[in-house]
């Protein structure tokens, strides 16, 4: 029993212990947690535990302190938070002391005018050579500061790698040497050397004993020079010959190349990655002209026409566009041809020029317009953005749209506008190998719809206008026209009807009269054949009966009801199809293809016998 007591005595001196063990180290950090304070002078705020918060002051040279005083008492300082000293364009020099042991992450974001940082001999953890910061091994760059008036940045034999964001830029840089330690390898904990940094290099100079990277001529290399790595933005040189051993063009290698004006590519180069912004290239592998480009080395030619993406916005690459533009409008384009025929000529010349992509569709360089006017594949993107170009080029209004549905995931045509009216057209859709269909040329949205094909959900204005004669889009971002007037529906009252059939005859005298003037009218172009005669005003005929809900085709009696009484009558018709010129009943054309025979009378009689067989 008295053991028993013994032992909850101990259990209950131990539980207290415990909870004022607790409730102590409650009380002590408490007592010890960190306050922001602003020191006497008004320059700074800071913590109680010596950590600078952030300057307050606006002078020009700036030292951080030894020690703070923040209501007569005094404080050690030994660290700084990221970013206590940032984002202005006054401070131009920064003074570390050795009592500084600890630095932000980001130290000193965007001071753009500093110039540089100082830093103690006897400070244990950085140093400065010749005001750029790194810590005591120089093994690692954590500022350089973006007016540094270095020219010539040698990079200590130590250094491995740049702190995030320690160069913002560094604009006085025209040399880079390199050493063997540096690896290029990426880090979650900080940057490489990379061009964006540098804007005005010339030259790169690379350590021989670097097992990681070369140069040559002040171009960077990776060691077996498999890849390039990096063409200095100001490399004084207007031609550059890609190496043979070359495999592979890093991303950005050649961005901002002021000087560079003709870059020649080889066969050997298996990867280009996003390249050639800010460069202003006027030929590739010094070609200049149509011609040249299609007599080009197809081995090399092929390189090229994989990456047409990264090159479509470089001068060469534009002007060899405009040159293709032109060579579709002088050789598919006719003198006196009207807005139909020379968009019927232009839809031919772009299905001819390429195939849709047996690749992938998602990549990059089937989706640029110079897929069509360069390359020998694309896709409905492709097709879109150079139809619209084509029209831009012979004053035809167009936009190039994007829609869905349920069965299609993505997909582009045009819009286009003729005799006033917008219909549409889809290229990629209406490529049938050899030549163009027109099962999606100038229809309207509901047209579409009941043909499976996407309604149109918003415009793709790409720059049109890098071309001399590129029309600007952008009026259709928020204002789509509207494509609901069909083909025959001459007086635009939204359906075919009689009234269009007086409508179509007036339409036929004045083209007779006035086409040698241009005059046309889509609506009444039925066959679009590009002409307005009697075949339209047969054929909209036809279309009026077809479409009308009490016709049956077969009934020539007109009683109602496929029987055998529209045979007798169908062997008249055959008859008077054969021996009267002209002649023609579209309710006895039962196969509906502009002919009256045997044909129709066999399938009639199925229609009567056989009540299962489809009518429509």
């Amino acid at each position: 029993m008295k053991m028993r007591n013994t032992a909850g005595k101990f259990k209950l001196v131990a539980f207290v212990f415990v909870m004022v063990a607790v409730i102590g180290s409650i009380n002590l950090l408490t007592a010890y947690a960190s306050t922001t304070l602003t020191s006497d002078d008004g320059l700074w705020s800071f913590t109680t535990d010596g950590e600078l918060v952030q300057y307050l002051g606006n002078e020009a040279v700036i030292t951080l302190p030894n020690k703070l005083k923040a209501n007569g008492v005094s404080y050690n300082i030994s660290k700084m938070q990221s970013g206590a000293i940032g984002w202005n364009d006054r401070t131009v020099e920064i003074n570390i002391g050795a009592n500084i042991t600890g630095l932000g992450i980001s130290a000193f974001p965007d001071l753009t005018s500093l110039q540089k940082i100082n830093v103690s001999p006897e400070n244990p953890k950085y140093c400065d050579i010749n005001g750029i910061l790194y810590n005591k091994e120089k093994t690692i760059l954590l500022k350089y500061p973006q007016k540094n008036p270095t020219t010539v940045l040698e990079l200590p034999d130590t250094f491995t790698y740049c702190r995030i964001g320690a160069i913002e830029k560094a604009e006085n840089v025209i040399g880079l040497k390199i050493p063997a330690s540096y690896t290029g390898k990426s880090r979650t904990d900080g940057d490489k050397l990379e061009p964006k940094f540098f804007p005005n290099l010339a030259t790169i100079i690379v350590s021989p004993e670097s097992p990681y990277f070369s140069s040559e001529a002040g171009v960077l290399y990776n060691r077996n020079k498999t890849e390039l790595c990096w063409y200095p933005p100001k490399k004084i040189s207007s031609s550059f010959t890609i190496p043979d051993s070359v495999k592979i063009i890093a991303m950005d290698a050649f961005k901002d190349a002021e000087y560079l004006r003709n870059l020649n590519l080889t066969s050997n180069i298996e990867r280009i990655s996003a390249n050639f912004s800010g460069c202003k290239l006027t030929s590739i592998n010094n070609i200049t002209t149509r011609e040249q480009y299609v007599n080009w080395d197809p081995s090399i030619k092929s390189v090229f026409q994989e990456n047409l993406h990264y090159f479509e916005d470089q001068p060469f690459a534009i002007s060899l566009v405009e040159q293709e533009v032109q060579y579709a409008v002088d050789n598919y384009i006719e003198e006196g041809m009207n807005d139909y025929e020379k968009l019927n000529a232009l839809y031919s010349y772009v299905i001819e020029k390429v195939d849709y992509t047996s690749g992938d569709t998602w990549d990059d360089q089937y989706h640029c317009l110079s897929s069509v006017f360069l390359g020998d594949e694309t896709v409905c993107e492709g097709y879109a953005l150079a139809m619209s170009l084509l029209l831009d080029k012979v004053g035809i209004p167009n936009c190039v749209v994007w829609g869905r549905n349920l069965a299609v995931s993505s997909h582009a045509w045009n819009m286009v506008k003729i005799s006033g009216v917008w219909l549409q057209i889809d290229a990629t859709w209406d490529d049938e190998g050899d030549y163009a269909g027109q099962r999606y040329f100038l229809k309207t949205t509901s047209e579409y719809e009941k043909i499976g094909h996407p309604a149109p959900q918003s415009n793709i204005n790409k720059n049109f206008t890098k071309y001399s004669f590129g029309v600007d889009k952008s009026i259709y971002n928020n204002n789509l026209p509207q494509c609901n007037i069909r083909i025959g529906d001459i007086n635009k009252d939204r359906a075919v009807n009689e009234a269009d059939k007086y409508c179509i005859r007036d339409e036929i005298q004045a083209y007779s009269r006035y086409s040698y003037l241009g005059y046309y009218n889509v609506l009444a172009d039925v066959n679009l054949d590009g002409k307005i005669d009697m075949d339209d005003y047969n054929l909209l005929c036809d279309r009026i009966v077809l479409e009308d809900e009490n016709i049956l085709i077969g009934d020539l009696n007109q009683n109602g009801v496929l029987d055998e009484g529209d045979l007798v009558l169908m062997e008249r018709e055959i008859e008077k199809f054969n021996t009267q010129q002209g002649y023609y009943n579209i309710l006895a054309d039962v196969l509906y293809d502009r002919v009256i025979d045997r044909y129709d009378y066999w399938l009639l009689r199925d229609l009567i016998y056989l009540p299962s067989f489809p009518v429509n």
